[in-house]
């Protein structure tokens, strides 16, 4: 039960969130339920899987997770013999282990090969402690710390950490990259680019929740189904 709470992010509470949100016309819509992200069982799991985002598309994406999953995952009784479907995520050894051609020819990961061995190495052999990461609370750890460690890992820049960050629950910071700038635009119908500083300013107002308003933002048209009684959506 406790880990289909934090995979649901059942134990957050959003309720300053939506004290803001509930004033904003753009995302008043998220009083109905909106905001919990779905995480993975593990940090370990979501740091890998972000760092597959980088530099390429979701089909990208997909193709080397079910990869990793397929070829490193333990098999449940009664899985089919190939596909990723019915295997768990391969645990930090399992990756450590594996030979640097797997990455490069089954995964086709390029350059984030050696990134997610190193990574995997590190947290298998007990250098790098991920899933505190995922337990401490800001008192004990601040979000300028988690920031800190998150990118002093291998293949974690700005984005990644970012990301990483939503799914542990701190959503301070805006995930600012090569999808969300463009989109933010697009929502917005204007076609001149806008600063960074522009966009983080509009999120100001959600303080330590500025992230999560951002990503919901822009993610606002993926359930424009659910929320159609609001003028300001557009299929």
């Amino acid at each position: 039960m406790r880990q289909v709470r934090h995979v649901l992010s059942m134990d957050l509470d959003l309720t300053p969130f939506y004290a803001v949100a509930r004033d904003d016309p753009d995302l008043a819509w998220v009083l109905q339920g909106a905001g919990r992200m779905v995480r993975s069982p593990t940090v370990f799991e979501d740091v890998v899987k972000t760092i597959c985002t980088t530099n390429t598309s979701w089909g990208g994406t997909t193709r080397m997770v079910n990869a990793l999953v397929e070829h490193l995952g333990a098999k449940a009784p009664g899985a089919a013999a190939s596909g990723p479907y019915g295997r768990a995520f391969p645990t930090p050894k399992a990756m450590a282990d594996a030979p640097d051609r797997f990455y490069k020819n089954v995964v086709g990961a390029g350059y984030r090969g050696a990134y997610l061995k190193k990574l995997s190495s590190d947290v298998a052999n007990g250098r790098v402690d991920l899933e505190s990461l995922g337990t401490t609370s800001r008192s004990e750890l601040p979000d300028d710390d988690v920031a800190a460690r998150l990118l002093a890992l291998p293949g974690v820049g700005p984005y990644a950490a970012a990301h990483i960050m939503l799914m542990l629950g701190r959503y301070d910071r805006l995930i600012l990259d090569s999808w969300t700038r463009p989109t933010y635009m697009r929502l917005l119908g204007r076609r001149r680019p806008v600063t960074d500083r522009t966009i983080v300013r509009r999120f100001q107002r959600y303080g330590s929740y500025a992230g999560l308003a951002f990503w919901l933002f822009v993610t606002r048209d993926w359930i424009a189904d659910d929320v159609s009684a609001y003028s300001w959506v557009q299929p």
